[in-house]
């Protein structure tokens, strides 16, 4: 019989650029128990010098996100809606957790996001998300 230790649930976090993780950094804590990806170099190597330790890269060809983790749930932030289609499709390739898109721009409707994946649409224009991370 092969045992293995429970994983503690984790919540991937989606940042896609630099300015929204401007917007979210006051909401990010070490304690939080978060995976972070972002297809910006530029997020990757800041929040690694902040600390955290779980971060991945994705480059332009990824088809999936090799993590090793057990997901709870998936947090998209949203910058530009092209960007986060990408984002779901290799989202959808890596994990059955739940994803919530968060996004400043009414413009698409719900029904548009859950196509693509999402199973919550969260419309906001403020950045103050330190709840999702409970």
């Amino acid at each position: 019989m092969c045992t293995q230790e429970r994983q503690k649930d984790t919540t991937l976090v989606c940042i896609p650029s630099y300015e929204v993780l401007q917007e979210i950094e006051g909401c990010l804590n070490l304690s939080h128990d978060c995976c972070f990806v972002s297809p910006s170099p530029q997020v990757v190597e800041i929040l690694k010098w902040r600390g955290f330790q779980h971060v991945m890269g994705l480059g332009v060809n990824e088809e999936f996100i090799d993590h090793r983790h057990h997901l709870n749930k998936v947090i998209v932030f949203e910058n530009h809606f092209f960007d986060t289609l990408t984002m779901m499709r290799i989202i959808h390739n890596s994990t059955s957790a739940p994803i919530i898109v968060v996004t400043m721009t009414p413009g698409y409707p719900v029904r548009l996001y859950q196509s693509i994946g999402a199973r919550y649409v969260v419309y906001t224009k403020s950045r103050n998300v330190s709840f999702f991370f409970k």
